[in-house]
């Protein structure tokens, strides 16, 4: 990395409800998703996530800072209110998709609220697909890749793939881990998401990603209502991850 160079972030949002209440952290609420979308759009060089690979192959660096939406599981709202904000901002995204949960009553054991958050149908991932929004893996049933292998971890990663590429038509080539701890993103995995056919592999326990990251380690940042709920309260975490990113370059070498 150039001392000029920023590191590259990518977000990851799970819901994206009218109004959240206090203390659900995998909502984020639909004003404050738009302030903060039209902060990137004005701060920042929104890349969706073809561009960031084809960076990431060339090894460039990024002057400036660069920013890719993702979201994750296939919640109703993000084809309903996330998309729309986005559309209207002009502004890329991928959604990950938990295939088995589509057109499904929701089962999500941690979605035990008073009302269950609505899960997408198939035709709102198509539409999606239509807008010109990336769609990805995120296995069939939101499986622990640390916890099955064999022959389910085997399943979970070309069924998942293989039904989105019949609903859409065309191939699906980025995948997401669920839950995407530490753990949950080991060489086992790693190695079973390459021999599927997968170009890249997104984790979601923090992070920002250098020029010269494989894109089997891309790490994200999962944007929370405690820490990010606001432009400054984005930038000075930001700001943060920027720090200890150049501590680890340096230590490493980079």
């Amino acid at each position: 990395m150039t001392m000029r160079s920023v590191p590259y972030a990518i977000v990851a949002f799970h819901r994206v409800p009218p109004t959240a209440a206090p203390g659900d952290e995998l909502s984020f609420p639909a004003p404050a998703f738009a302030a903060l979308c039209r902060y990137w759009r004005d701060h920042c060089e929104i890349l969706n996530l073809d561009c960031l690979l084809a960076r990431l192959a060339r090894q460039d660096p990024a002057a400036h800072p660069c920013l890719t939406i993702t979201f994750d599981d296939g919640y109703a709202d993000n084809a309903e209110v996330a998309a729309p904000i986005l559309d209207k901002l002009g502004l890329s995204a991928t959604f990950f998709i938990a295939t088995a949960a589509i057109g499904a009553e929701n089962r999500f054991p941690w979605d035990a609220l008073p009302v269950a958050p609505r899960l997408m149908n198939w035709e709102q991932v198509r539409a999606l697909h239509r807008a010109g929004f990336g769609i990805g893996s995120h296995t069939a049933s939101h499986a622990r890749l640390s916890q099955v292998r064999g022959v389910e971890l085997k399943r979970e990663l070309e069924e998942s793939r293989w039904r989105l590429e019949a609903e859409l038509g065309e191939p699906v080539r980025d995948f997401a881990y669920p839950f995407g701890g530490p753990g949950d993103c080991d060489f086992v995995a790693r190695q079973a998401v390459q021999a599927a056919g997968y170009r890249c592999c997104l984790s979601c326990h923090g992070g920002l990603v250098a020029p010269t990251d494989s894109p089997f380690r891309l790490q994200r940042i999962s944007v929370s209502p405690r820490y990010h709920a606001t432009p400054r309260a984005w930038t000075r975490q930001v700001r943060r991850a920027r720090w200890h990113h150049r501590r680890a370059a340096a230590a490493a070498g980079w």
